[in-house]
C-alpha cells in the first residue's frame, strides 16, 4: 500500500512539473512572436534642417535643404548672368627677309586672323553695366553679350584695369535684371558657395563647393593676397562670372584656376570690385597709388650661401642682381650683398623684405644693413615708384 501511495505521489509531481514547464515554454514562444512581428513605421519629421524637438540636434535629412538652397540661389542670380563672346584680330609677323621686301608693293598687307574667346559676366544695374574680368575682354575688337533670355547685344568696354583684373562692359538696354552684391569681408573658410558661368561655351553651368581659403596670392603662394580660394569648379569660360553665397548674393568674381591641380579655383572678392566700380564707370580706369620700389632681384639665404659668404646664420636676402637706375643701384647696393636689416628691422627672407618695402612710401629714405665681403655696411636708399612696365 505504501509503495502505491509513493508511486502516485511521484506521478503527481511529474505531471505538475510537465504542466509548469509547458506553460513557461508557451510564454517564451509567444514573447518571441511578438518581438519578431513587423514594427509600425515611425513618421519622420519633415526635412527642415532645424533642430529636432526630441534630440535638440540637426536633423540628418537636412542635405536636400542645401540642394534646394543652391537651386534657389541659382534662380535668383541666373537672369543677371551673361555670356561674352570676343573677337580679336591678330596680325601675323612678317617672315619675309628685309632683302626681298623691296619686291613687294608698299600696300602689301600681312595676313590676319580672327581669334575667338568666351567668358562670363553679370549685370550690376538695370541700365546695362556688366562686371567681368579684364583678361576676358583684353585686346578684343568686338564683344557680343548674350542674356539668359537669348537676346544678344553689342558690348563696349567702358572701363578696365589689368592690375585688379576688373572690367566694365556696357550694353544698350534698359530695365534689366541685375545681381545683388554681397559682402565678401564676412566670408569664412568652409562656407558654401556656388559658381555660375559659361565654361567651354556651356551656358548657365552651375558648380557647387566651399570657400577653401581667403587672402590667397597667385603670384606667390607664400605671401598673403586678396583672392578667395574655392573648390567649386571654375573652368575656362567661367572667368568673369559670379561666385555667390546660398542667399544668391555675389561675393566674388570667378577669375582663375591652377592648371596643374583639381579643385583649386580663385575669385576676386566683390568688395574689391565695389570699391572701384564708380571709378571704372566714370573714368574708365583705376588710379592706383604709387608702389614703393627698391629694384633688386633677390633670393633667400640658405646654408650654402651663408657658409660661402662667411655668415654665422642663414638669415637675410641675397641680392642676385640690381636693376640699373633703380633706388638700390643709386644707393650703392651690389650683386652679392645680403640685406640683413631695413630701418633696424631684421629681414629674414625675401617675403619679409617685399612686405616691409610695400608698407613704406614713395620718396621715403630707408637705412639698409648689408653684409658685404665679411663685414657689415650701412647704406641709405631713397625709394621710388615702381615703373609702369613692372606694374601688373
Amino acid at each position: 500500500m505504501k509503495s502505491w501511495r509513493h508511486l502516485w505521489s511521484l506521478i503527481l509531481v511529474a505531471v505538475v512539473s510537465s504542466l509548469f514547464t509547458s506553460a513557461i515554454f508557451m510564454a517564451v514562444i509567444r514573447s518571441n512572436n511578438i518581438s519578431s512581428s513587423p514594427t509600425p513605421p515611425v513618421k519622420q519629421p519633415a526635412a527642415t534642417g532645424k533642430p529636432s524637438a526630441a534630440t535638440g540636434q540637426e536633423n540628418s535629412m537636412s542635405i536636400p535643404v542645401h540642394e534646394n538652397a543652391v537651386v534657389a540661389a541659382k534662380k535668383k542670380v541666373a537672369p543677371a548672368v551673361v555670356y561674352i563672346d570676343t573677337v580679336r584680330t591678330v596680325t601675323f609677323k612678317s617672315v619675309i627677309p628685309d632683302f626681298f621686301r623691296e619686291f613687294f608693293p608698299e600696300h602689301f598687307e600681312l595676313p590676319k586672323q580672327e581669334q575667338r574667346g568666351q567668358g562670363s559676366g553679370f549685370i550690376i544695374d538695370s541700365s546695362g553695366h556688366i562686371l567681368t574680368n579684364e583678361h576676358v575682354i583684353r585686346g578684343a575688337d568686338r564683344l557680343t553679350v548674350t542674356l539668359q533670355d537669348g537676346r544678344k547685344f553689342e558690348g563696349r568696354v567702358i572701363g578696365s584695369d589689368q592690375k585688379t583684373d576688373l572690367a566694365i562692359v556696357k550694353i544698350d538696354a534698359k530695365n534689366l535684371p541685375y545681381a545683388e552684391l554681397g559682402d565678401s569681408d564676412t566670408l569664412e573658410p568652409g562656407q558654401w558657395v556656388v559658381a555660375i558661368g559659361n565654361p567651354f561655351g556651356l551656358h548657365e553651368t552651375v558648380t557647387f563647393g566651399i570657400v577653401s581659403a581667403l587672402k590667397r596670392s597667385l603670384d606667390n603662394p607664400d605671401q598673403s593676397g586678396h583672392l578667395i580660394q574655392t573648390d567649386a569648379a571654375i573652368n575656362p569660360g567661367n572667368s568673369g562670372g559670379p561666385l555667390i553665397d546660398l542667399n544668391g548674393r555675389v561675393i566674388g568674381i570667378n577669375e582663375a584656376i591652377l592648371s596643374n591641380a583639381q579643385g583649386i579655383g580663385f575669385a576676386i572678392p566683390i568688395n574689391l570690385a565695389k570699391k572701384h566700380l564708380n571709378e571704372l564707370i566714370q573714368k574708365g580706369k583705376i588710379t592706383h597709388p604709387p608702389v614703393p620700389w627698391l629694384g633688386v632681384y633677390m633670393a633667400a639665404v640658405n646654408k650654402e650661401i651663408a657658409s660661402y659668404l662667411g655668415m654665422n646664420a642663414a638669415v637675410g636676402v641675397y641680392v642676385e642682381a640690381v636693376e640699373e637706375g633703380s633706388p638700390a643701384h643709386k644707393g650703392g647696393l651690389r650683386p652679392g650683398d645680403v640685406i640683413r636689416e631695413v630701418n633696424r628691422k631684421v629681414i629674414e627672407n625675401p617675403e619679409a623684405l617685399s612686405k616691409t618695402i610695400r608698407e613704406m612710401k614713395v620718396g621715403q629714405e630707408v637705412t639698409l644693413l648689408v653684409w658685404r665681403n665679411g663685414n657689415y655696411k650701412t647704406l641709405k636708399v631713397k625709394l621710388a615708384a615702381r615703373p609702369q612696365k613692372l606694374q601688373k
